[in-house]
């Protein structure tokens, strides 16, 4: 394989790198991905998966496998306060789905999505996984990029060759460290314990409330998760100066106010630092970052996995512009240019949260109990917090202008397909650029779409039928463009003209 040229390497096999990777092979796209370790991580890090990580799991055909025994819909939040008296609880199994998936969000179990994308190297074109390799050095010049690997059992160093590398190599990322990004600060670093507990005992598993809780402390909160297959998440903000000294005895202390340990293992006790930031820059030349070698986040919002899972996304269309001579590599630069303010904003909102659950002012704990006031009595409120528009919109790049739609999310309803079956709607209109007309609509602009840029047209009422209105709602009559990622390029009245707009868009990335 050393000799091979591949399109991507990628380092790092943890969700996200699997993820594109096999976002990439579905293309028939080369890919090789790397990782020290050779066996997944046996407990979980990550724990739920926002609407939009379903939608791209539906893509890919994961997220059926996971459910019902690996994956659950979240239903219950709750922040308490430090005598564990509730200020507000939100249950949201009342909230109307989004983007076709549970409302808020999905509790997974990583281990088995792990896995699930490993298993899946082997289909199609095939990724090539070299998994106990420890990746040494990155480097890329005007041709191609190239990559080092040794092979921890054997201690034999072999050099691999691609166009690109993408590094999901984590918060300690050589590949970042390599193109000398520089780390942009986001007001959040905080030392917390994370404990992981297995549960042996099923019927007190079972007996244990399906629910996270968020206890507000002065410097020294406390999540609590429960999770799938038996798992259990406690972190603990700590002093830094206990961190290093937090034993076995002390976690058992700990979780002791929370659970009967009398059945259970801890599998994980480790300090953490939770930070928020993010580099200065994504990419130079062919080494780019993904995850959260390019975003690390307070936990706050459930958004670190969620947003690499974006990333991989993103990175894949844009690839597949690039090998399939649509585009030069400079829409690389578009990547940077949308997720950087986009991620910036969802990380600041989670650090948000955690300085909240925390605050030493009297006044700050003022403004957040007389918050949790407003949303324990006007529960809408918490919805609308996490309704499909609680994300920023994407601006510059590849999207177009003077529409509201414009960088938005593609609302996902059930539709019914022409056979008569009610399904949903990327499973009709498939993953690649869509053209979502109201009317039967022709023109120059339209047929290049087709017949040239390999676009799909889609008339609502001839192609599929709605079912309950929703995109039209969505919509409001307007012709729409959208994206692989299921991000709209741009809105208008007439098809043939957005099609001219994305074309014209399109040639400033062509040679």
């Amino acid at each position: 394989m050393a000799g091979k040229q591949y399109d991507v390497l990628i380092v790092g096999c943890g969700p996200v790198g699997a993820t594109l990777a096999n976002l990439l092979r579905e293309s028939g796209h080369s890919v090789a991905i790397f990782d020290r370790d050779k066996d997944v991580f046996h407990c979980p890090r990550a724990m739920m998966f926002d609407p939009e990580s379903c939608r791209i799991y539906q893509r890919m055909g994961i997220i059926d496998r996971l459910f019902p025994d690996d994956a659950k819909p979240f239903t219950t939040f709750r922040m308490v306060n430090h005598k564990r008296k509730t200020l507000v609880e939100m249950d949201y199994s009342k909230v109307p789905p989004s983007f076709g998936h549970s409302g808020v969000g999905t509790m997974f179990h990583q281990p088995t999505l792990e896995r699930l994308l490993r298993e899946d190297f082997d289909k199609g074109s095939k990724v090539d996984s070299f998994l106990g390799y420890e990746v040494l050095s990155v480097s890329s010049d005007a041709d191609h990029a190239t990559l080092t690997a040794r092979n921890t059992e054997t201690d034999e160093e072999t050099e691999f060759t691609g166009k690109y590398i993408v590094g999901s190599d984590g918060g300690a990322s050589l590949c970042r460290r390599t193109i000398g990004a520089k780390r942009i600060d986001f007001n959040y670093r905080r030392k917390w314990i994370v404990i992981d507990v297995a549960v042996h005992d099923q019927a007190y598993w079972d007996s244990l409330e399906n629910f996270s809780e968020f206890m507000c402390r002065p410097n020294g909160a406390t999540v609590f998760v429960k999770g799938c297959h038996n798992h259990l998440r406690f972190d603990f903000e700590i002093d830094e100066d206990l961190a290093d000294q937090f034993t076995h005895e002390d976690a058992i202390a700990h979780i002791s106010n929370y659970i009967d340990t009398s059945s259970i293992e801890i599998q994980r006790c480790a300090p953490y630092n939770f930070y928020a930031g993010m580099p200065d820059i994504w990419r130079k030349d062919r080494i780019l970052l993904a995850g959260d070698a390019a975003h690390q986040t307070s936990p706050f919002a459930g958004q670190g996995l969620n947003m690499g899972l974006r990333d991989a996304a993103h990175l894949s269309y844009l690839f597949n512009l690039i090998f399939e001579g649509k585009a030069n590599d400079s829409i690389l630069d578009t990547y940077h240019e949308e997720r950087w303010p986009h991620c910036e904003k969802v990380i600041n909102r989670a650090s948000r949260t955690g300085l909240q659950l925390s605050t030493t002012s009297k006044w700050e704990q003022a403004k957040r109990n007389f918050g949790f006031w407003m949303v324990k009595t006007f529960p809408k409120l918490g919805r609308v917090a996490n309704s499909d528009d609680s994300f920023p919109a994407y601006a510059g790049g590849l999207i177009g202008t003077g529409h509201y739609l414009c960088g938005r999310r593609l609302c996902q309803p059930e539709v019914i397909d022409a056979s008569g079956q009610r399904r949903l709607l990327d499973e009709v209109i498939g993953n690649g650029f869509v053209l979502l007309l109201s009317d039967q609509e022709e023109g120059d602009a339209i047929a290049w779409f087709k017949e040239e840029f390999g676009g799909s047209v889609f008339v609502v009422g001839r192609d599929f039928q709605e079912v309950d209105g929703k995109l039209a709602d969505f919509t409001e009559g307007s012709a729409v463009l959208v994206r692989p990622d299921r991000y709209i390029f741009g809105a208008n009245q007439g098809g043939d003209a957005l099609c001219a707009s994305f074309q014209a868009h399109l040639r400033q990335y062509q040679n």
